[in-house]
């Protein structure tokens, strides 16, 4: 493929998305999209010294008119070859509404504005979450396939029975996340095209650790992870999120589409079976 083929990645000033753009950047061209015109510009410059060519724009993925600029930057650079869509808030980083704005509604948003860019060999992965896995009432997850609709918000707090909070927001968006992949499978592949979740577990990154900080559930949750690295504060890293992405974006993945992968110590699996839980 071309190596001017454009890579474009979200939340990609830190963690999981620098890490990924780092994986990412032989391979053609790197958009980092943000919120901190800051962040972006030291992510920017520390990629450019190690021989990426990058240009940074900032976005917020909640706005339609900053992810209509996205596809334009992109249309500017190359042939639209992957779009990795980090970019995200934690349950405790925001109010519920806003936690499922950015999580669900800009991932909605930002896979609409880069849909006509798909083409032969084109590629999006979109960050879940093992959060994604707690149950869901069949009459809420319902509403997560509209997100977009007028009432989206009340609606989903009338069949909670109570207002959003910064939890709930979150479990609802990274499930809605799964089946938004599993959704544009269809519109993806018409174009030769593939899309894909990825739900990390425990990451070490500094999102990660402020959770870790504020909610005691997370120590627990460290500890029976099957697979340890106790030299961490979170036995994840985001290089293991970017190894993963590398390999998705490339041909030898490219019968994978339209699902979510796990990628999180063994955590769900050994929850769900009680294993080492005892």
């Amino acid at each position: 493929m071309s190596s001017d083929q454009v890579f474009v990645i979200t939340g990609g000033a830190g963690g999981m998305g620098l890490a990924s753009a780092r994986l990412l950047a032989s391979d053609g061209r790197l958009l980092l999209v943000d919120l901190s015109e800051e962040e972006l510009g030291a992510a920017g410059a520390t990629l450019r010294s190690e021989g990426a060519r990058v240009d940074v724009l900032r976005c917020d993925v909640t706005v339609p008119d900053d992810n209509a600029a996205v596809a334009e930057k992109i249309q500017s650079m190359g042939p639209f070859r992957a779009l990795v869509h980090t970019a995200g808030v934690s349950p405790v980083m925001a109010s519920g509404r806003r936690v499922l704005d950015v999580d669900l509604l800009g991932s909605v948003r930002i896979t609409d504005a880069i849909l006509p860019l798909a083409r032969q060999g084109s590629f999006a992965v979109l960050i879940g979450s093992i959060a994604g896995y707690s149950d869901v009432d069949p009459s809420v997850e319902a509403l997560l396939d509209d997100p977009l609709a007028e009432a989206f918000f009340e609606d989903v707090e009338a069949a909670l029975g109570r207002p959003l909070d910064g939890q709930s927001g979150y479990v609802l968006a990274k499930r809605g996340v799964v089946r938004l992949v599993e959704r544009l499978s269809g519109p993806w592949g018409e174009r030769g095209a593939r899309i894909v979740a990825i739900a990390p577990g425990l990451i070490d990154t500094a999102m990660g650790r402020l959770e870790l900080k504020s909610q005691p559930i997370m120590t627990t949750m460290v500890e029976f992870t099957p697979i340890k690295r106790p030299e961490q504060l979170l036995p994840g890293r985001p290089e293991d999120i970017a190894a993963a992405v590398r390999f998705l974006v490339s041909q030898e993945a490219g019968f994978i589409s339209g699902c979510e992968i796990r990628i999180d110590g063994g955590l769900v699996g050994a929850g769900k079976h009680m294993v080492g839980l005892g």
